[in-house]
């Protein structure tokens, strides 16, 4: 009871600032569809089941860690059958045209880390274990490390980036529309010493918060309810993982940046939402990664935009960047198809010089 109580009170008090705060950080069209339903399901969730899959509204941001979906458009029928073949027989029985098991989907993806690990120079996959916190349905052993295919799927977009960015350890990353928090428990468990700030809409930041607690421990988060109060970022605290409702983010204003981190959230806004967050961070962000729908997101149906944002967009609006590095975007066992393709990118400011002397980008003149 106590626990529901306090729940209770720390959503309405996000609700309360975000419903207060400039109309310029409400949610676009696309999220809005979302707000109402993802609210009831949190006054009402189980946090130790937070990625069962049992919410199917959860996956909407992140909590993806299932084989089968609990609830598809088929019949009945046919969700219980795909429930059972993974729950009885998913390692062995072949579910996939040419002989492909489950357990050889795990493989594969694995595989995929390991080749990715190598040649970005990153941390081996080998070296690191997922949490359980939440009971994720799709958690699977290999030599005494634990593994989610969501895990594998962040860490393959880490390796990315590593790729592009000599990391010193000690960087400060700012990611917009944090979700999960999953990408900010890699980062954690490679970069134990990054300090990490997270943006999003209130309940998104609540689940975020409440994950990367039962992950890494109160010691190591800055509450959302501790930064509401912030106007600037005088009270940072180094090596730590920072809340924040995306509200709050003119505190950025002027605030150095090692590395800005949005994936497949921009492509649920309108353009002009995303310049207006753009403009408060690129005078001093140096480093910037996209993922996002290379021709934009839906412009019908339920959850759609009015006007997609397309690759030319970012490119207009990272003006003052180098693009470094542009490839179609992959999970750890397949390509992000959905939206027409995924792109992922990476952007370096044009006076970019790391920590450690390396090379300069002088500015790219038309």
């Amino acid at each position: 009871m106590k626990v529901g109580h306090e729940r209770h009170r720390r959503l309405k008090e996000l609700s309360e600032a975000y419903s207060s705060a400039s109309s310029e950080f409400h949610a676009t069209s696309y999220w809005a569809a979302y707000e109402k339903g993802l609210f009831d399901t949190i006054s009402r969730l189980d946090m130790h089941s937070l990625r069962s899959g049992k919410k199917p509204v959860l996956e909407t941001f992140g909590f993806s860690d299932t084989t089968f979906k609990y609830q598809s458009k088929g019949f009945f029928l046919e969700r219980w059958f795909l429930w059972a073949l993974t729950a009885v027989f998913g390692n062995f029985r072949e579910i996939l045209p040419y002989g492909i098991k489950l357990k050889e989907i795990r493989e594969m993806a694995l595989h995929h880390c390991r080749l990715a690990g190598e040649i970005s120079n990153a941390k081996p996959i080998d070296e690191l274990s997922a949490s359980d916190f939440g009971s994720p349905a799709d958690l699977f052993g290999v030599n005494g490390n634990k593994y989610t295919i969501p895990f594998l799927n962040y860490y393959i977009r880490y390796c990315f980036a590593k790729k592009n960015h000599n990391f010193t350890g000690k960087e400060v990353i700012v990611e917009l529309g944090s979700g999960s928090g999953y990408q900010v428990e890699i980062f954690r468990k490679i970069h134990p010493e990054a300090t990490i700030l997270c943006f999003d809409l209130p309940a998104q930041i609540y689940l975020c918060e409440e994950y990367l607690r039962g992950v890494f421990g109160d010691s190591h988060i800055v509450s959302a309810s501790q930064t509401s109060s912030w106007t600037d970022l005088s009270n940072i605290e180094k090596g730590k993982i920072h809340c924040f409702g995306n509200w709050k983010w003119p505190v950025l204003w002027g605030f150095p940046i090692d590395i800005f981190w949005n994936a497949a959230s921009f492509g649920e806004m309108e353009p002009g939402v995303v310049e207006n967050y753009l403009s408060y961070i690129l005078k001093t962000t140096s480093n910037v990664y996209l993922l996002q729908a290379r021709h934009g997101k839906e412009t019908k149906g339920r959850n759609s935009v009015r006007r997609p944002i397309l690759f030319s967009d970012y490119q207009r609006m990272l003006c003052g960047f180098h693009l470094v590095s542009n490839r179609d975007a992959w999970h750890a066992h397949r390509r992000l198809s959905a939206s027409g393709g995924y792109f992922e990118a990476w952007w370096k400011s044009a006076g970019y010089r790391d920590q450690n002397g390396g090379s300069y980008l002088e500015p790219q003149l038309n």
